[in-house]
């Protein structure tokens, strides 16, 4: 990328607008490090990032969840780092009913923007994870509960055309006001993978459960209303 114009847009919104609490969303498979090393200092930009980081062995390698801002911006820089591939809507929605909304709510955006790349998106040759277009309409469907509504979604690409245009248009009807679609059908699979097997039921996996109580940990005191999500048994059932 040549220009982060969500960053760009970020920005405008700020000096010509007068935009005092921006919420970015990056659900991109990469983590935005451009859009964090903007923003680490300002504490009118909160940035919530969704990314594979792998113990930090997936480019671009930054993103960890230690990473929360500096100066009057701790607590305003958000990573929630994927441990392994082969993450999907469950450990999405786990991660905004848990960590998101309730940090999303307390900051109470003027405007959410969207760093839409859908490499995360089942069939992605790259980004190794099985968001659906549901899963995407999902999110969606959240962050419009935001900011009266206003929210941009900004396109950032993926590596299957068929994947982007299926998950794009399930967000684009969202933000046109329909419903979600219906999720997809859990397939039964013969597998002796319990976490797997536990993840395509709709229960989190142990490594995943660990991660979000990690990103938890470290973002409670910045947040209160995360309190509830941080309790040990709150994860398991989500």
């Amino acid at each position: 990328c040549f220009f982060n114009y969500v960053a760009v847009a970020a920005a405008l919104l700020k000096e010509e607008f007068g935009l005092k609490r921006i919420l970015i969303v990056d659900w991109d498979v990469h983590h935005g490090n451009g859009t964090q090393n903007m923003f680490y200092k300002d504490p009118t930009v909160l940035y919530i990032s969704l990314h594979r980081h792998d113990q930090g062995n997936f480019y671009p390698g930054t993103g960890s969840m230690l990473e929360v801002g500096s100066g009057a911006g701790k607590g305003y820089n958000v990573n929630i780092p994927w441990p392994h591939d082969g993450i999907g809507d469950a450990e999405y929605m786990a991660a905004f009913d848990s960590i998101i909304m309730p940090i999303a709510r307390a900051f109470n955006p003027q405007v959410v923007l969207v760093s839409a790349g859908f490499d995360a998106a089942a069939g992605d040759p790259l980004g190794g994870c099985t968001v659906s277009p549901h899963g995407y309409a999902s999110m969606t469907n959240l962050l419009r509960g935001l900011a009266g509504g206003r929210v941009i979604v900004a396109l950032e690409g993926g590596y299957n055309l068929r994947s982007i245009s299926t998950s794009m248009e399930a967000v684009l009807r969202v933000l046109l006001g329909e419903a979600p679609t219906e999720p997809p059908k859990s397939k039964n699979l013969d597998s002796d993978d319990e976490d797997e097997d536990r993840t395509i039921k709709g229960v989190l996996s142990l490594s995943i459960q660990s991660t979000l109580r990690s990103v938890l940990a470290t973002q409670a005191p910045y947040w209160p209303s995360l309190a509830l999500f941080a309790r040990p048994s709150s994860l398991a059932s989500l």
